[in-house]
């Protein structure tokens, strides 16, 4: 036997040869479509019917249960004509707070502007402006709310709580009207306070003569107070204390707006803050705090049954 013989001969390999696009294509076709066996990608077509209805099933159930789920909690939980929370449970936990307009910038309590140039207080007016629209909507329209008998500030409850009384801005903030730009053209400025509303909330005052939610506003430190000048309330009521014989003027939440129940119409009672003679070019600090109330606790550092904003004036 040779050597030759001894050693297999070596054949190459058959390199790897990539198929063409057309090739590709053409399996691509053959996945979509079997001419021989009427498969439509790999599935016959009892076999595509057998999933669709499968699928159909399924999702149809769980389209079922998401609603059946949405229904219990919209119709069975959340009810239409008053909060899910209410009470000690909400977020206000029957503790009114303050909010004050104007207050263009949310983020901001300052209200600046320069006595007598429109373009300086053009958007503190119109905000006020936007809250004056909506009461005179509700004014205006006396068919589209039921309004109740009683609604001047020594009335007593009338047994009709699930009607509203119509905040007349004209007659109880007089100062402070479009007319005059709520007092800012004369460098008289109007800062209109308004209670949040808490449904079901009622006042329950300290001094019965007045059986109202007051507030007082004055100058957060000695030398605002002695920047801040005269500051009138509308509506007003003043009290003389009984010890000293001093007599106090607030501004009061007329106690016959509440409770707040949701009422069709219903617009919370606003008072006006006119600052007669601001100390011009002076940044002063104001603090209103809720008095003559059992059921409010005031709290400087939460902000809680107060409102602070500054207030400068230029000229």
């Amino acid at each position: 036997m040779t050597e030759d013989n001894q050693h297999e001969a070596f054949v190459p390999e058959p390199e790897f040869e990539e198929p063409s696009k057309v090739s590709r294509c053409a399996a691509f076709l053959h996945f979509l479509y079997n001419k021989q066996t009427g498969k439509v990608m790999g599935r016959s077509g009892m076999s595509w019917l057998k999933i669709l209805i499968f699928y159909t099933i399924f999702y149809s159930c769980l389209a079922g249960f998401f609603v059946g789920m949405l229904s219990v909690f919209m119709y069975g939980v959340l009810v239409d004509n008053q909060p899910h929370r209410t009470g000690d449970n909400s977020l206000l936990q029957m503790n009114p707070g303050l909010g004050f307009r104007p207050q263009p910038d949310m983020s901001s309590t300052l209200i600046e502007f320069t006595a007598g140039k429109p373009g300086s207080y053009a958007r503190l007016v119109a905000n006020i402006q936007e809250l004056f629209d909506t009461y005179k909507r509700i004014e205006l329209k006396p068919e589209q709310v039921h309004v109740r008998a009683g609604c001047q500030p020594d009335s007593k409850p009338d047994g009709q709580p699930f009607k509203v009384c119509k905040f007349n801005w004209t007659r109880e903030l007089p100062d402070c009207l479009p007319a005059n730009d709520f007092g800012y053209a004369s460098g008289q400025p109007c800062v209109v306070l308004k209670l949040n509303k808490i449904f079901g909330w009622l006042p329950d005052p300290v001094d019965e003569r007045a059986p109202h939610a007051l507030v007082e506003c004055h100058g957060e430190n000695p030398a605002d107070t002695e920047s801040i000048g005269d500051v009138a309330y509308q509506p007003s009521v003043s009290l003389e204390n009984n010890a000293t014989g001093e007599v106090t003027t607030y501004g009061f939440f007329n106690q016959a707006f509440y409770p707040y129940l949701k009422q069709i119409g219903y617009r919370a009672p606003l008072v006006a803050l006119k600052f007669n003679n601001l100390r011009p070019n002076t940044l002063v600090m104001v603090e209103c705090v809720l008095r003559n109330l059992r059921n409010s606790q005031y709290s400087k550092v939460d902000r809680e049954a107060m409102a602070r904003f500054e207030i400068l004036m230029k000229k």
